[in-house]
């Protein structure tokens, strides 16, 4: 139209791409999510979509231009100044409901609409509380009291903002076809019309004709001969064998054909109409891209973007827009984060730069730390790898292979070796445990299991890899890593030492549990195994317990190559306060048969449990703030006893 027109002839003067002056309407589309808006939007933007966008330095020259010369239709200009803040928009704006071009000027469009953005309301009652709001069906609000509603045209007409035409094309297609089938229907009414008025006149022709017959005149006889003639003809003539029906039909043939072929012309001429006018946009958007290619990449340009860049593939020519803008997003993407990358990486070596000088304070000392110092530190890292690196990569990779892992293989081969250890004093409990019956004919036995805890396992893993990495050629690297791995695993498991898989993995005790065998002394058969708390009686588990705690005592306190303890004597205190006189009596026998020589504390009432077992007593007697403390045997105290039952008799008999 005029207005492209006008932006032609403004860019040639200037020297410049089209593109550099972007109507508002070009720079921005409505989110196809709130498709229902566009056209309370489009109303709302109203001539501001035309404006010209124009950057400050071209600005003088445009407007000295547009201002000697009769331009012919009303000139929208707009300088885009670059600001620093950011344009503020309201929360329910309708301008939240836009996308915005990537472009140069698209800061200053936003400043733009910001000024003219209106609050989306959802009904009338928010929109008379709300100034400067707009509701989808286009009515708006001004200052307290003033509302306007502009449908001097319908809200679905005259659409002008998007990156591109096509849905201009396929509303103006839609309109197209829309007014085809009214044309269509017009003419069909026109010929029904037609039709209409044909039988009227001749109607009108038959009653003039009867108005003008006198009945004097009129033959009655002769009218209906000449009425049965003609009635015979008319058979004769409307028989199907006739030339006169065969004639009608194939008139009547002709005429659908032609109706049909009428048709057929006025949808080839839309058609062709719609292609004269899509090869005019084609012709011009040529020229327009031959304007904006002009003489092309050179061989060195074609070759560099051979290498680097895709070349894109479009199905259809319409999408050659689309497909431009998307492959220049993605371009400026990628330039923005290899651009973001390199400032990265220039800061990084700005840091490793300063770094390095704090380190070496030699050759290093007169260089600087910016990142036209790098050649500096490249030749000094050159210098290091070639000369000095080499003899303390040797020295590390002997002291890596020779004794790096020597501790950590002394500190788990010494663990096993306790674990081992731990074995052989079961194994000699459990002789002390075999002379002993626990039940007639049979005698208990403590199995020693290995327990692999999941923290053993992964420790186990690392020293595999470990032996694996070692043979690796890579200068260490992976063996000094493996070995950094289970340096970390044995640190964590000291730092964290109460929790179960460090103590698993650290503690001897830990790596073993054990079970509990009830073996005939004949056979060697096992009668019973217990490897927990669970099922048998408490009874049974405290003489288990008590035969295996006996027994561990005799052998702690018996010297090599000896059978009893060298020293026998043990105290128990609160002797069988909670157990049966049977429980009682089979634990006392058992700490005789493992040569134990028991001191019981007991409180009175368990007295008469152990007199069967022990030969005295000494007996606290507390009176008091003091007591006393007297040693007597059990005869002694039967005796006592009797005494006092004979007193408290006679005094009995003298009341």
């Amino acid at each position: 139209g005029d207005q492209h027109e006008f932006r032609a002839l403004l860019a040639q003067h200037l020297g410049l791409d089209e593109d550099a002056l972007p109507f508002v309407a070009e720079l921005i589309e409505v989110q196809a999510e709130q498709s229902q808006w566009r056209g309370a939007i489009e109303r709302a933007i109203g001539s501001e979509r035309l404006r010209v966008l124009i950057a400050p330095k071209h600005a003088p020259a445009a407007l000295a231009w547009i201002n000697a010369r009769d331009n012919k239709l009303h000139v929208r200009l707009r300088v885009a100044e670059a600001r620093s803040e950011q344009a503020q928009f309201f929360s329910d704006g309708f301008t939240r409901k836009l996308n915005f071009k990537a472009h140069p000027h698209r800061e200053a469009l936003k400043h733009l609409l910001a000024g003219i953005d209106r609050h989306c309301v959802a009904d009338v009652e928010t929109l008379r509380r709300t100034p400067h709001a707009m509701t989808v069906e286009g009515l708006m609000s001004g200052r307290s009291g003033y509302f306007d509603k502009q449908d001097q045209k319908s809200i679905k007409d005259e659409w002008m903002t998007g990156f591109d035409n096509r849905d201009q094309l396929a509303r103006l297609t839609q309109a197209l076809t829309a007014a085809m089938e009214r044309h269509a229907v017009s003419l069909h009414e026109k010929r029904d019309a037609e039709a209409l008025a044909e039988g009227t006149r001749k109607s009108l022709e038959l009653l003039s004709r009867l108005q003008e017959i006198v009945f004097e005149h009129i033959d009655v006889p002769g009218a209906q001969e000449e009425f049965d003639r003609l009635q015979a003809q008319l058979v004769e003539l409307t028989a199907p064998t006739s030339d006169v029906e065969q004639a009608r039909s194939a008139w009547e043939a002709a005429r659908g054909q032609t109706q049909a072929l009428q048709s057929d012309q006025v949808t080839l001429k839309t058609r062709i109409a719609l292609h004269d006018n899509a090869i005019q946009q084609a012709s011009s958007a040529i020229d327009r891209i031959r304007k904006r290619i002009g003489d092309g990449l050179d061989e060195a340009q074609k070759s560099l973007a051979a290498e680097y860049l895709k070349t894109p593939i479009a199905d259809n020519v319409s999408e050659f827009d689309d497909l431009e803008r998307r492959e220049t997003d993605r371009i400026q993407s990628q330039i923005k984060t290899l651009s973001e990358r390199r400032n990265k990486i220039e800061r990084q070596l700005v840091r490793d730069m300063s770094d390095a000088k704090k380190e070496d304070t030699g050759a290093l000392s007169e260089a600087g730390t910016e990142v036209q110092d790098v050649p500096a530190y490249r030749q000094r890292l050159r210098v290091l790898n070639e000369e000095a690196l080499p003899e303390k990569l040797g020295r590390f990779l002997t002291y890596l292979n020779q004794s790096s892992d020597q501790g950590v293989t002394q500190l788990l081969s010494g663990i096993d070796n306790e674990v081992a250890v731990i074995e052989d004093r079961i194994a000699d409990l459990n002789a002390t445990l075999e002379r002993v019956d626990f039940q007639p004919g049979r005698y208990l036995r403590l199995e020693p299991q290995r327990v692999e805890h999941e923290s053993l396992r992964t420790l186990q893993q690392a020293r595999k890899q470990l032996r694996s990495a070692q043979l690796k050629d890579d200068q260490g690297e992976s063996h000094y890593r493996a070995l950094f791995e289970l340096v970390r695993l044995l640190r964590d498991a000291v730092e964290r030492r109460k929790t179960q898989g460090a103590q698993a993995l650290l503690d001897p005790r830990y790596r073993l549990q054990f079970a509990v065998w009830v073996i005939e002394r004949d056979s060697g058969k096992v009668i019973e195994k217990r490897t927990s708390s669970q099922g048998g009686s408490g009874g049974e588990k405290e003489i288990i317990a008590s035969y295996v705690l006996t027994a561990s005592l005799s052998y702690a306190l018996c010297p090599r190559g000896r059978q009893q303890p060298l020293f026998a004597t043990i105290v128990l205190d609160e002797a069988f306060s909670k157990s049966s006189q049977a429980v009682a009596g089979r634990i006392i026998r058992a700490l005789a048969e493992f040569g134990l020589h028991p001191l019981f504390v007991t409180p009175n009432k368990e007295l008469r449990l152990l007199r069967e077992h022990t030969r005295s007593a000494i007996v606290i007697h507390r009176r008091g703030t003091q007591a006393t403390m007297t040693s007597l045997s059990w005869e002694a105290l039967e005796i006592h006893a009797r005494n006092r039952i004979e007193r408290q008799g006679r005094g009995d008999e003298v009341a």
